[in-house]
C-alpha cells in the first residue's frame, strides 16, 4: 500500500470520526435540550468506528483509482486544423 492511500485513509479517519461524532450528538440531542458533547458506548461505537473505516478506505480506493487514471493518460495533442 502507498503512502498516499496511507495519508488519504488516515484524514478520511481522523475527520469521519469528527463528523460522526457531531451527527451522533446532534441526534442524541433534544428538542429543548443544552447541547452535550458524547461519545458513544459499546456495540454503537463499534458500530460507527467500523462505518468510518469502511468509508475512508472506499474513499482512498477512489482517489487512487482516480489520480493512476489521470496521470496514466498519455499527453494529448490538441488538433490543430
Amino acid at each position: 500500500m502507498s503512502k498516499k492511500v496511507l495519508i488519504i485513509t488516515g484524514a478520511g479517519l481522523a475527520i469521519g470520526f469528527v463528523e460522526a461524532l457531531i451527527y451522533y450528538n446532534l441526534g442524541k440531542k433534544g428538542t429543548n435540550e443544552k447541547f452535550k458533547f458524547q461519545i458513544p458506548k459499546g456495540q454503537e461505537l463499534i458500530k460507527t468506528t467500523g462505518v468510518i473505516i469502511a468509508t475512508s478506505l472506499a474513499t482512498a480506493a477512489l482517489s487512487n483509482v482516480l489520480e493512476n487514471m489521470i496521470v496514466d493518460q498519455p499527453n494529448l495533442k490538441p488538433i490543430i486544423a
